[in-house]
């Protein structure tokens, strides 16, 4: 079965937040963020680096191994071994272990104008907001996010939801 990893759902949903920001900014603001205002930095790379520290997508990452442990142990209400588990999959499968490929991608991506634009957009206080609630909102969600996620693999280890032929190996 074709399976959508959540990380990467979540991403995208905060990449589109994020691009509806910056042209509500755009139109709203009467100041013009310069990459001259950033600080100056040595590489593509460095730059790279700040903008996901800055945005908190390094931090989120590690959130969201979270939603691999929703996945594999049903809900309990032993929040202490849900936090241990949390904490084994940051360590064994963290941010460290991808923050490299997150770098290169950006590189790849964006030009180095463009990465200080993002990083200038990125420390404005509107957007550290938007990643603070994005933040508090998915941590505040947990508990339903286990539940509605153990009932979904119940009922598709139930024969529930059947995938079509299509999609069958």
């Amino acid at each position: 079965m074709v399976k959508i990893k959540p990380f990467l759902m979540l991403l995208l949903v905060f990449c589109i937040l994020l691009v509806g920001c910056l042209a509500n900014s755009q139109q709203t603001s009467s100041r013009e963020i310069r990459p001259e205002m950033v600080t100056t930095t040595k590489s593509k790379a460095d730059l790279a680096i700040a903008v996901l520290s800055e945005t908190g997508i390094s931090k989120r990452y590690d959130l969201y191994l979270g939603n691999s442990v929703e996945i594999a142990v049903p809900p309990t209400r032993n929040n202490k071994f849900m936090d241990w588990m949390q904490a084994l999959f940051v360590r064994e499968a963290g941010w460290n272990y991808i923050e490299a490929k997150y770098v290169a991608q950006l590189e790849e991506t964006f030009s180095e104008t463009e990465l200080r634009e993002l990083l200038a957009l990125a420390k404005q206080s509107l957007i550290r907001r938007l990643v603070q609630a994005e933040i508090e909102a998915y941590s505040a969600s947990a508990e339903k996010r286990r539940r509605l996620l153990s009932t979904l693999w119940d009922k598709y280890n139930s024969g529930v939801f059947n995938p079509p032929p299509e999609v069958r190996q």
